[in-house]
């Protein structure tokens, strides 16, 4: 696998819709989701390493094991499942799903103690919690939450401390506690989950558990049972936060909605004596663990004297606007809180996707300060980047995002210069050559502005509301910006506009400028590219033919020659132009190419989905593309000669700006960085890392480095300006800094000349070098065909050589494999059938000895029985003459006693006595001897018989004993035959391998062949195409020269013309200086006519006005009149009751007085007298009626 030719080095920013969305690997180690990657970051050396999420689809939740050697990542998508991850080998492990899931998407997970289960939280409709043995990729319990009546949203799972059987489940309307049964989970302990609004859950030790609301309060609870209600309290967060209930009056409030934003408890993190909790926007409060047993935890307070009043100690995000809690702008909602396994740092997460950090502060209240988080490594943008530039002499990137913020950072040393905020939405933004200025399209106007230290000031506008794109020039001394479908050239200079250009049907959508700042070109919505005249105003060329296509990105090579990409869906075309002349400009578009790009896009694997932005490095070494996917394409520089495009998933959302830092101007430095910005407010450096020292672009680079001028001012810092107002020196006055700037413009514009001049030479010199180059290659393209056909050739002649000796060997190799395989059958049966007789010979002679030793046997054994007998015998028939012999004597014996007792005589029987007692010695002795005798004679027999017995089985064992060897001898033959078989069945199986890598080489000497014959093709194609091109090139001079002819006859025709025309031109000059005189009197009677129309609409607005008086003077008077006839009636009805009394004087004069009084003298109708002529009438009336009332 090849090196990729874009790797990524640096993020700025994080992924939204994240739960638990950063986590400590170690120590110094952070982790957190950030466009397609998850980022870990080293802030100790403050580096990054990324390990990729593309195959999690869209992350939803992460999970950090306890020992931290695991992290769990949660998807959603069409399969919603959970990645286990090695942190330390940064590969995945296992791949979890589960069948029963209805849901697409988990919303939290969780690591068992042990970590060898993990839970899963599955998000609507069904609310599935599914419990993991993740090692063997298995489920082990699945519970469905909907079917708890009044369930709202779940947002946290978590385990116990120590228990892997015990877990807990929070969400709106939703405690509960689960503990493992059988592979089942039930609950227990409390059971008023109902009754709150819960945000986040965290175990304080093995016994407690703590719950965040959403009314500023954390539940606490023990042993599964509600013990107390721990209140969060600071004045932003209302008074009623002060009330503490117990357990019972939470109860009480079930069925309530939402809590106010700024009273949520949004994270709760413990550590070592205490928790901290996050309430409201921007605050952290820390709690202490107290050794009171009805306390719990108080919450710290920076003084404890009676005489100052408590401040509740909390950390702070920032210091919010007044107007922020009711805006809602501003606020950072801390959504994660992460403490470090020391228990050192604290990392904070917040819903405008920013990363915070401080040091755990110590919990003596006499040490505690008020601290603020600052930023883990700079501010992000909190929505999308709308736009963004770079430039050359400085290694900056400046990005406008949806939350109405420019931010300028530094792409090298990976950090944030500043930040400034508009109060309208950003459309376009361009970066001066310099970086020292910057230019804002904002909803009213087109702003440019100073690049200070900390800030951007404003120092002029141009009138062009939603300017969509704008551009400084490469000299830094013009500015073109769109209006609409025009183009308004301006002097950055004078500050005045020099040119309005129109030329598109359409908005313009990209502007793009020349190296030398001669020329402009503008791409509009309607696919058409135009370029102008930057110092006359007028268009030089112009490509039409790319109808209802969209612009993507332009770009201009060091030769001058410009490249246009245009989209169509999800593919693209490349337009690139060849310098006629300064002045005109031909576009060729190649429809090879063309074709060969569409087929190459086609053929990504990854579908990047329509195209929104594309970039191509000057020197046109690599090009890039973006998607509405948010993938990074990329791909060598020429396409012709490229391979194959690699996506690489950058963002999480559309990719809206994809450049290189020096993308508008004409040398880019060492091409070393490319930076992309998505609609998810994610800016990303990326590393070229298929850079060559040697390469075309990085030699042409470094070159053109030596001599690009280099800005003097730098961003001023607040330690240089400190160091400057406290030095002895005087400030600079206004002169003196206008005089260096006027210095330092005569020194750039000359040092610009310089450039141009050698611009001309080198423009010079590469077309010489061209044509030269254009001659070796004529010279040398006969050489390379022949040399490259005799390659060919002798390849074929190798090829076919080694085919028929490959043929040769395998028919040998066969032969000699059938030979031996015969050769080894027949030896082994022989051997076999030898063993096999030896075998049987030698069974048949153990069989034969067998029987002889056992015949032998007996016949020694009836031998010992006979001579026994026969020993018996006649030791019998001895002790019988024996006995028959003393039996005789004693009867003799008797019979002399007998003689002697009659003879009497003493002497004779002791004599006798005597005689009889030797004899039976003499007989008993010799009975002795005779047995001994026996016994003895016995003994020898049987000894004769064992000695040859044991002759015998000697003979027998020694027999037995070589015919064992004999046994072994074979048994070994058989073995080293077995070897030798095993041996040649390798050499087959070796030379069949043999066979094969033969086969093999055969196979990728073929492609090769193959391969060489498509280069060999290709070349011919190139050498035809050439030949076409060279032909072409002699033709067109050819017809050159023959029109330069033609041309200088009919030039001389057209002077002669040129003095007709001259002639005929005077009376039309003066009939159009007529004219004009006509037309300035025209347009004088024109303003006369619009002063007498503006006074005729003067003198209407007046009568309208009058008509509007008359009416209302109309409506009085008809009121007045009904008021009148009121009156009228009223007088009437009084006379007609006076008339009653004309009988009776004195009561007539009294109702005539009280009429005078009530009609005349008190004024009643006064207001209807307003005419002399009624006045009259009514003053004589009145007399008459008092000199009548007197009579």
């Amino acid at each position: 696998m090849g090196v990729p030719l874009v790797e990524p080095e640096y993020v700025f920013g994080l992924r939204g819709g994240v739960t638990e969305c950063v986590v400590h690997v170690d120590t110094d180690t952070v982790a957190y989701p950030a466009g397609s990657y998850l980022v870990l970051h080293d802030t100790a050396k403050q580096q990054q390493h990324f390990v990729s999420l593309t195959e999690e689809a869209i992350p939803t939740a992460l999970a950090i094991s306890p020992k931290r050697q695991y992290l769990g990542v949660c998807r959603a998508g069409d399969s919603a499942a959970v990645s286990v991850w090695d942190v330390a080998a940064r590969k995945r492990l296992r791949f979890l799903s589960c069948a029963e899931m209805v849901s697409e998407r988990y919303v939290a997970a969780a690591f068992s103690p042990d970590e060898r289960m993990v839970a899963a939280q599955g998000g609507p409709p069904d609310w599935t919690l599914v419990l993991f043995l993740w090692e063997k990729g298995k489920v082990f319990s699945v519970l469905r939450l909907s079917d708890t009546p009044g369930l709202g949203p779940v947002s946290s799972v978590t385990y116990h401390l120590e228990d892997n059987g015990i877990l807990s489940v929070v969400g709106e309307r939703v405690l509960k506690l689960l503990k493992l049964n059988d592979k089942l989970l039930k609950t227990w302990g409390y059971q008023g989950g109902h009754n709150h609004n819960c945000q986040c859950q965290v175990w304080a030790d093995q016994h407690t558990l703590l719950v965040g609301t959403d009314v500023a309060s954390v539940l606490l609870l023990e042993e599964g049972e509600l013990r107390a209600e721990i209140r969060v309290t600071h004045p932003d967060l209302g008074p009623e936060c002060d009330k503490k209930t117990s357990g019972e009056g939470v109860a009480a409030l079930g069925g309530r909605g939402l809590g106010p934003r700024h009273r949520r408890v949004t994270a709760l993190k413990v550590f070592v004596g205490g928790f901290l909790c996050a309430c409201g926007p921007d605050k952290v409060f820390v709690f202490q663990k107290s050794d009171d047993v009805n306390e719990h935890y108080f919450q710290v307070a920076r003084n404890k004297s009676p005489d100052i009043p408590t401040q509740r100690y909390m950390l702070r995000i920032c210091e919010p606007s007044p107007g922020a809690l009711v805006s809602g702008r501003g606020e950072h909602t801390i959504t994660t809180l992460s403490l470090s396994p020391g228990e050192k740092n604290i990392v904070a997460a917040t819903h405008t996707r920013q990363l915070f950090t401080n040091p755990l502060p110590s919990l003596e209240a006499a040490k505690l300060p008020s601290l603020m988080f600052s930023p883990l490594h700079a501010r992000h943008h909190e929505g999308g980047v709308v736009d963004a530039d770079g430039c050359l002499w400085k290694t900056i990137v400046v990005s406008g995002g949806q939350d109405r913020t420019v931010r300028v950072w530094d792409y090298q040393e990976h950090s944030l210069l500043l930040t400034h905020a508009f109060r309208e939405d950003i459309f376009s933004i361009s970066l001066h050559p310099t970086g020292l200025h910057v230019a804002v399209g904002l909803t009213d106007a087109l702003r440019l502005h100073h690049v200070l230290f900390d800030c951007l000031r404003p120092y002029s506008e141009i009138r062009i509301r939603r300017c969509g794109a704008c551009s400084f020039s490469p000299s830094g001394n013009l500015l073109a910006a769109a209006d609409g479908n025009l183009l308004v050239i301006t002097s950055n200079v004078s500050l005045r506009k020099i040119f309005t250009l129109k030329g598109h049907s359409a908005k313009v959508t990209g502007i793009g400028w020349y190296p030398d700042s001669s020329a402009a070109m503008t791409c509009a919505a309607d696919g058409t590219v135009v370029g102008w005249d930057a110092h006359k105003g007028q268009s030089i060329w112009e490509v039409s033919s790319l109808t209802s296509a969209n612009y993507l990105t332009w770009t201009l090579s060091l030769d001058g020659k410009p490249t246009v990409l245009v989209g169509h869906g999800s593919s693209f075309t490349e337009i690139t132009g060849g310098q006629v002349s300064f002045s005109n400009l031909v576009f060729v578009i190649r429809v090879i190419q063309f074709e060969y790009v569409i087929q190459m896009v086609q053929d990504i694997t990854y579908e990047p989905g329509d195209l929104t932005c594309a970039g191509i490095s000057p020197v046109k070494t690599l090009v890039t593309l973006g998607s509405t996917s948010g993938q990074l394409v990329v791909n060598k520089y020429p396409l012709h000669m490229a391979q194959k495009f690699t996506a690489f998933q950058a963002h999480s959302g559309s990719l809206n700006k994809v450049f290189y830092p020096c993308i508008n101007v004409l040398v880019t430095g060492d091409e070393s960085k490319v930076v992309t910005c998505g609609a998810d407010g994610v800016i990303l450096v990326w590393r070229v890392a298929a850079l060559e020292e040697d390469s075309p672009g990085y030699v042409a680079a470094r070159e053109r480095l030596e001599d690009l001028p280099r800005v003097p001012e730098m961003l001023v810092t607040r330690t240089d300006l400190q160091t400057r107002l406290n030095s002895p020196y005087p400030p600079l006055t206004p002169q003196k800094v206008m005089l260096s700037w006027i210095s330092l413009l005569s020194k750039t514009r000359h040092h610009l000349e310089e450039l141009e001049r050698r611009v001309s030479y080198l423009s010079r010199d590469k077309e010489v070098h061209l044509g030269l180059q254009q001659q070796e290659f004529a010279a040398s393209r006969d050489a390379l065909v022949a040399r490259y056909q005799t390659i060919v050739d002798q390849m074929n002649d190798t090829i076919q050589t080694l085919e028929k000796e490959r043929e040769q060997l395998k028919d040998g190799h066969k032969g000699s494999l059938a030979k031996l395989a015969d050769e080894h059958s027949n030896v082994m049966a022989e051997h076999q059938q030898e063993l096999r007789k030896k075998l049987l010979y030698e069974y048949s002679k153990q069989d034969k000895l067998e029987a002889k030793l056992k015949e032998m046997q007996q016949t020694l054994d009836r031998q010992v029985e006979e001579a026994e007998k026969r020993t018996r015998l006649e030791l019998q028939e001895r002790l019988d003459q024996q006995e028959g012999v003393v039996e005789q004597l004693k009867m003799d014996f008797e019979k002399a006693a007998q003689i002697s007792s009659i003879m009497c005589e003493p002497s004779l029987i002791t004599l006798l006595q005597h005689i009889v007692a030797v004899f039976q010695t003499k007989t008993t002795a010799e009975l002795e001897r005779e047995r001994s005798e026996g016994a003895e004679i016995v003994r020898l027999v049987e000894a004769a018989t064992e000695a040859e017995l044991g002759q015998v089985r000697s003979s027998l064992h020694a027999q037995l004993a070589e015919e064992h060897q004999n046994v072994i001898r074979l048994r070994s033959e058989m073995a080293a035959m077995r070897k030798n078989f095993v041996t040649v069945q390798r050499e087959r199986e070796q030379k069949e391998e043999d066979l094969r890598v033969l086969t093999d080489d055969k196979a990728k000497l073929q492609s090769s062949i193959r391969g060489l014959e498509r280069e060999l093709a290709a070349l011919r194609r190139e050498v035809n195409h050439r030949d076409d091109i060279i032909h072409d090139r002699e033709s067109k001079i050819t017809n050159t020269r023959e029109r330069i002819g033609e041309l200088e006859k009919q030039r001389f025709l057209l002077d002669h013309q040129l003095g007709q025309l001259k002639e005929e031109l005077e009376p039309l000059q003066a009939a159009l200086d007529q004219r004009s005189q006509q037309i300035k009197q025209m347009e004088e009677e024109m303003s006369e006519t619009r002063l007498v129309v503006s006074a005729r609409d003067r003198q209407v607005k007046e009568l309208g006005q009058r008509l509007v008086t008359a009416g209302q003077q109309s409506r009085h008077l008809q009121q007045r009149n009904h008021n009148l006839a009121t009156t009228l009636t009223r007088v009437l009805a009084d006379l007609a009751s006076a008339t009653h009394l004309i009988h009776h004087p004195k009561k007539l004069k009294d109702a005539i007085k009280t009429l005078n009084d009530k009609y005349v003298q008190s004024g009643r109708l006064k207001e209807f007298w307003t005419r002399p002529d009624l006045d009259k009438i009514a003053t004589s009336s009145a007399d008459d009626m008092a000199k009548h009332i007197k009579e």
